[in-house]
């Protein structure tokens, strides 16, 4: 519903208070400022542009609050939908007692109304509080800053939220006319912006060991703190730490400015020394002492490598070729003595010898627990002969054939056992050398085993 009673009366009646001296007193700049801000207010207002008719008609009420400029203002509340704005700025203006407070008070009851049965109410919260709300879209002033309640039509609505330092929530909502209903959202950080900038250009951008991109880079990154790093070839790798927070919007970003220095083309050396503790020289300058941790980072080109081993003896001299990106490797042997191998490390002969001889008494135990279930099956195999429901059927044959199964596992089972132990006892007599392997290898054949060996005189 939109009350108008006469727009261009009202708007002519505004500008002759504005303009003699004595409505405003001695005519002065505000006065003047005043008059333009009425004129344009009536001009975005005829063109239909209400939020910038309200800015100027609250911006010249600031300067001269002259009390029928609340009517405008009311009247642009009203044509924007914000009925509760208008009837607030309508009761405003009749406290001045206006001649048509009659019809104003008409229109305010009708507008309450109107508030009361087709309207409804959001009881809106945030979290984190202190958002701007708008409803539909963005435009015009905000309807108040959370927590507060709001009033619109019943129905589908928009609201639109905004906090500095979150994302923008855009939430469709459906209302019952007369009721109050709660909402409440839950406000989403926004991303902090990071802009890196580098000379030259097309450098790698690297955050926290990661490729984000190449310079120029412009991207939302995680907020908190971060090492960055700007990589290009032929330069200094340059690195900093930074931290990123909420403040870093898109229009105010973390501008991070880098110029690159110029370095010799690199490549590695991968050394290897046969005797640690010896000292390494590129050049005629230290680097460490073998074995190194990783290899050289050296500038391309040739260089003169010396190796100088810790007991003072003769170094080790060469040149080497270094290439830009590659990696030269190179062994360097002093002639050192090479320490023997801790004793007691491997198996004795003898040992050997147990673990067979133990292998082969357990097969031998498996296989005579296979011979006595042979003997269980020959008993029952006697007792089904001598019963004449059982003698001559298949049940015979069926007992018949377990009794063979099981005599022949036992046999498979006897006959390996014996072969591994008798391996492990030649072993036992054949091996005296504590580390060395068992002269003698049981191989599985089929129906038994084989002790395969060697002897030395």
């Amino acid at each position: 519903m939109r009350v108008w009673h006469g727009l261009s009366l009202l708007l002519c009646l505004v500008l002759a208070l504005l303009g003699p001296a004595v409505a405003f007193g001695q005519a002065d700049e505000a006065t003047e400022k005043a008059k333009a801000l009425f004129a344009k207010g009536k001009t975005e207002l005829d063109a239909g542009r209400y939020p910038e008719a309200l800015t100027a008609f609250q911006e010249a009420y600031a300067l001269k609050p002259v009390p029928a400029m609340l009517k405008n203002i009311a009247v642009v509340h009203e044509s924007m939908g914000n009925l509760p704005a208008a009837v607030e700025n309508y009761t405003r203006y009749l406290e001045s007692s206006p001649k048509d407070a009659e019809k104003i008070n008409e229109a305010v009851a009708a507008l309450k109304r109107t508030l009361a049965t087709t309207w409804a109410t959001v009881d809106l919260t945030t979290d984190p509080a202190g958002a701007q709300v708008w409803v539909g879209s963005k435009a015009g002033p905000p309807r108040g800053t959370t927590p507060f309640q709001l009033q619109v039509p019943a129905g589908k609505q928009t609201l639109v939220i905004e906090k500095p330092g979150f994302q923008l929530v855009t939430r469709p909502i459906t209302l019952s006319p007369g009721r109050t209903t709660p909402v409440g959202i839950a406000l989403p950080p926004l991303m902090p912006i990071l802009v890196v900038r580098s000379t030259p250009v097309g450098a790698e951008v690297v955050i926290d060991g990661r490729v984000a991109g190449k310079t120029p880079f412009n991207q939302a990154v995680l907020g908190g703190a971060h090492t960055l790093e700007v990589r290009l070839a032929g330069f200094a790798t340059h690195q900093r730490p930074i931290t990123l927070e909420a403040i870093h919007t898109a229009a105010a970003p973390l501008v991070v400015d880098v110029q690159l220095s110029e370095q010799a083309a690199t490549g590695l050396l991968a050394l290897t020394v046969d005797r640690p503790g010896s000292q390494i020289l590129v050049d005629g300058q230290p680097v460490g002492v073998s074995p190194l941790a990783s290899p050289l980072s050296l500038p391309q080109g040739l260089h003169k490598l010396e190796v100088r081993p810790d007991d003072g003896g003769k170094a080790h001299e060469e040149m080497v070729t270094i290439t830009a990106g590659g990696t030269t490797s190179t062994r360097v042997t002093l002639g050192g003595v090479v320490a023997p191998e801790p004793a007691g490390k491997g198996i004795s002969g003898r040992t050997w010898s147990y673990i067979i001889m133990g292998t082969g008494a357990a097969v031998l135990a498996t296989g005579g627990v296979f011979g006595l279930f042979a003997s269980g099956a020959d008993g029952d195999l006697e007792d089904c002969r001598k019963s004449a429901t059982c003698a001559r059927t298949d049940a015979e044959l069926d007992k018949a054939d377990d009794v063979k199964s099981k005599a022949l596992l036992t046999d498979v089972m006897l006959g390996s056992g014996l072969a591994i132990a008798g391996a492990g006892l030649a072993v036992f007599f054949l091996s005296d050398d504590p580390g060395s392997a068992p002269p003698v290898t049981v191989t599985p054949t089929i129906g038994g085993a084989a002790a395969v060996g060697r002897f030395e005189f």
